[in-house]
């Protein structure tokens, strides 16, 4: 938002350096620089590798156990397991890509192991990293990054710091012009700051209110007042404790407690957060935006838009100035107990608005306030009096591990509540179900399937059915994953009838409906599998639902694939892709482009699936969900369309025909775009001769395919019930299909041939 000043040698030696050595620290104090720096030495470095920049923020976490999942998520990595770092290497070890670590200095030791790992195992990886301390990993080259340089007289060629200086001055007056009247006075402003850029970032939104004569005195007057213990750290430190101490000053009392309270925060907030968790009879919610307004206008906060949202953060160095007040005030527990207090009410709001037609804007404000929730899970459980909200927090949060693809984060958490010894009964049987359910979808069977008998004696034991079916539904993952089908099945219709019996229609009942398609799909039973998914289409098409209605059109995919039907089973394949490509559920996605292949092979069209395996393997190694193929369920298809492919191309071209598949899902975006380009021309290809419906057909299939019972589509149409009966009859029997579910998918299709733009929903 501002412009980039100075930084001349450093920037060219940087890019010079990246060119030769693996590890670059860019080191020095706080406030000097460093992040700055490194965003323009990425930008310009970024060429030289293949695989581009990543750009991992470290500020914010707290945990530093976090830090390869945190890695691994920009990396896009999303469901990646409780201890990350063997599929992060895997993913990591063919690529050509820089990686920049931001704010090193408070988990060194963790950066310094990560950093070994990644560097031993991927030899074209290279990595920056920004810290105020040495890292300490071998080879490791530092680049000091010093404060700007300052004249040493009025007279001397102006210097960097002024520069800056100057460009600041004139953001926040337009009429600020450097000139022999003001110059001597700018130029000790910067010598009494040292020339570190966050000094003087801080200093100089002052000028609307004081001259620049008036700055340097009572910089002086403040310098002098520097106490013996900061007088005890290095030089530049205590130059910028001193400037921080300054600009506190001058801020109002109420500017001043709302600067401490909003240092809890993690990651910034909006106004609505602040004024939920700091307004207090001291600072009452009508004064709170007023405040924020000053905080702004004197550079403590950053406003940034996110999303069309407005949002405020503090830089590192100044959130901490205001943690350290917060701590003295003896005010932090209670602030900190709100903040934890607010993402759990935002937690709970969004789980219960889940199903519904706003899943996708929900998913986007959870990870905006990702790491406020990790900053309110980690104090909370490590906090007697609020651990149990804690655990509430972490099981509300069900929705964000499971569907949008940090399910190995989830285990980590619910894994430390379930450490917890004093938790409620239902507290504790939530968090067994969903951490069983995340076991399982991350291939570890003995845990998903332990956890979820857990849950099932605690289920038991209440009698409640609801407890009952959210156990089921993840016992029954860990049968259906393993392999066996008529087990998971079984277990899967309990858990149907007992969602019934206890009149509960959310999205695990939904999901209950298509993972009974699912399982009965791969075990053959094509009828079975179709009803269920049809049932969980309509009820998800009932509440605007879209997560779990891509899995029942995953189910009818595999079913229909099984019978042979190319053309439907791509289409629903396709219809699947679209809805997983507005979340972040990469393994979800990853299924979907696996069966992709599959279809493509049974019809013969060895090239397509040569290339679909190949972007499938891509995103495997995305997800880390390659354990899915251990199990029997996608392993044997796998291998048999992979043998088909070879013998019908030969080794050779195979291999040339799935690299270049791999290489064209370099990101998730191409990798879908190449799949639904595949699905659309299978799908044409097979699809039947063109079938004439009536207009009045057309209507009627246009509203079955949104949900209408029967009865419904008569009132809509003005006809009787038995006459829409006979219409839907007569149209299944000219598209050949058997169910609404089939028609759904031909609707959706023929809704948007032929230019349907990638990413919408039916």
């Amino acid at each position: 938002m501002t412009t980039f000043v100075g930084r001349g040698n450093e920037l060219n030696q940087a890019c010079h350096l990246l060119g030769a050595v693996r590890l670059l620290t860019l080191i020095g104090p706080a406030g000097v620089g460093k992040t700055r720096l490194a965003q323009h030495v990425a930008a310009k470095a970024g060429s030289a590798f293949d695989d581009g920049v990543v750009f991992v923020e470290l500020e914010a976490l707290t945990d530093a156990g976090l830090l390869p999942q945190v890695a691994a998520a920009e990396l896009g990595l999303r469901d990646v397991s409780v201890a990350p770092m063997p599929q992060l290497l895997s993913f990591l070890r063919n690529r050509s890509m820089l990686i920049v670590l931001d704010n090193c200095e408070h988990m060194a030791a963790a950066c310094r192991e990560f950093v070994n790992a990644v560097l031993e195992t991927a030899p074209e990886v290279r990595v920056l990293a920004t810290s105020r301390h040495v890292l300490g990993v071998s080879g490791e080259q530092l680049l000091p990054v010093r404060p700007l340089s300052v004249p040493k007289r009025a007279a001397d060629t102006t210097d960097d710091a002024i520069t800056l200086f100057t460009d600041r001055a004139t953001c926040a007056l337009p009429h600020f012009r450097l000139d022999d009247d003001n110059w001597d006075t700018v130029l000790g402003i910067c010598s009494r700051l040292d020339g570190i850029p966050l000094a003087i970032e801080l200093v100089v939104p002052w000028l609307r209110v004081l001259s620049t004569h008036d700055v340097l005195s009572r910089l002086d007057d403040t310098f002098t007042l520097i106490t013996a213990e900061a007088a005890a750290r290095p030089s530049r430190q205590q130059t910028l404790i001193a400037a921080v101490d300054w600009s506190y000053a001058l801020c109002a009392p109420d500017e001043q407690i709302l600067w401490a309270r909003a240092s809890v925060f993690s990651g910034g907030f909006t106004v609505e957060a602040v004024v939920q968790v700091c307004a207090d009879e001291r600072i009452p919610a009508s004064a709170v935006l007023r405040l924020l307004g000053g905080l702004v206008d004197k550079s403590v906060l950053i406003r940034d838009e996110v999303d069309g949202v407005t949002r405020l953060r503090m830089l590192y160095t100044i959130r901490q100035y205001g943690l350290q007040l917060l701590a003295e005030s003896g005010d932090e527990r209670r602030i900190r107990g709100r903040h934890l207090d607010y993402m759990l009410q935002l937690a709970e709001r969004c789980a219960g608005e889940w199903l519904g037609p706003n899943q996708v804007e929900l998913a986007a404000v959870t990870r905006r306030e990702h790491n406020n929730l990790r900053s309110a899970l980690d104090f909370a459980l490590g906090d007697p009096q609020r651990r149990i909200v804690g655990a509430r927090l972490a099981t509300a949060l069900q929705f964000y591990w499971l569907d949008c693809g940090f399910i190995g984060e989830g285990r980590r958490w619910l894994d430390r509540v379930l450490e917890l010894d004093d938790l409620p009964v239902h507290t504790r049987q939530n968090a067994l179900w969903i951490n069983s359910y995340a076991a399982t979808a991350l291939g570890e069977l003995p845990t998903g399937r332990r956890l979820g008998e857990q849950a099932v004696a605690i289920a038991r034991d209440t009698g409640d059915p609801l407890m009952m079916a959210n156990a089921l539904l993840a016992y029954g993952g860990s049968a259906f994953v393993g392999g066996e089908l008529e087990r998971g099945q079984e277990v899967y219709h309990q858990c149907v009838d007992h969602y019934a019996k206890a009149g509960v229609i959310d999205c695990q009942a939904i999901l209950a409906h298509a993972a009974l398609g699912m399982s009965a799909a791969f075990a053959g039973n094509h009828d079975r599998a179709v009803a269920a998914a049809e049932k969980a289409i309509e009820l998800a098409d009932a509440h605007g639902e879209r997560w779990t209605r891509s899995y029942a059109h995953y189910a009818v995919a595999v079913a229909t694939w099984k019978m042979g039907r190319t053309a439907e089973a791509a289409r629903h394949a396709m219809t699947g892709i679209r809805i997983k490509d507005q979340f972040n559920d990469l393994l979800g996605l990853s299924l979907l482009v696996e069966l992709m292949a599959w279809i493509a092979g049974s019809a013969g069209a060895m090239p397509q699936a040569a290339e679909v395996l190949g972007i499938a393997s891509s995103l495997w190694r995305h997800t880390g969900g390659e354990v899915f193929l251990a199990s029997d369920n996608w392993a044997l298809p796998h291998r048999r369309c992979e043998q088909a492919a070879r013998a019908a191309l030969g080794d050779e071209r195979y291999e040339s025909i799935h690299a270049r598949g791999a290489a064209s899902a370099a990101t998730v975006d191409d990798a879908v775009v190449q799949t639904l380009r595949v699905a659309t021309d299978l799908a044409a290809a097979h699809a039947a001769a063109p079938t004439v419906l009536t207009s009045r057909e057309i209507e009627v299939a246009e509203l079955a395919a949104a949900g209408a019972s029967n009865k419904e589509i008569a009132a809509r149409l003005v006809i009787s019930t038995r006459t829409a009966e006979k219409h839907l009859a007569n149209i299944l029997k000219k598209l050949g299909f058997t169910s609404r579910a089939q028609l759904a998918a031909w609707v959706a299709d023929r809704r948007g041939a032929p230019n349907r733009q990638r990413g919408s929903t039916p």
